[in-house]
């Protein structure tokens, strides 16, 4: 199995729309979509991630805090997944519910291996 990285990208915070029912809803559906693929062992770890962060860079021999990019989407989470190959990845990926609210999108990236690393 090989080793993909999704990134789930939204724009702002998508959830503080939602009423507590459509978020209990949320939650449940991509909770349940979450532990199958983890009883089928398909997925390493899932996490959420806070809106709060930075982009660091470096230029001219120092490292410094920005420049920031101009779109509002940003990676609000990411899912750990096994697969056999991207296109499996893909159709797995297509499972998740997310899709049905139309806000999301989720990048797929292989995780290469290098030797010496882990």
């Amino acid at each position: 199995m090989k080793e993909f990285m999704l990134f789930i990208r939204s724009e702002e915070q998508p959830k503080a729309n939602l009423s507590p029912e459509q978020l209990q809803q949320h939650i449940e559906k991509v909770g349940g979509f979450i532990k199958r693929l983890t009883e089928e062992g398909r997925m390493k770890s899932a996490q959420p991630l806070e809106m709060e962060g930075r982009i660091l860079s470096y230029k001219n021999g120092k490292i410094i805090d920005g420049p920031y990019n101009e779109t509002k989407e940003i990676i609000s989470g990411y899912y750990h997944l096994l697969a056999k190959d991207l296109e499996e990845a893909i159709e797995i990926t297509k499972g998740d519910p997310r899709f049905e609210e139309g806000i999301w999108r989720i990048e797929i990236r292989p995780v290469l291996k290098v030797e010496g690393i882990n």
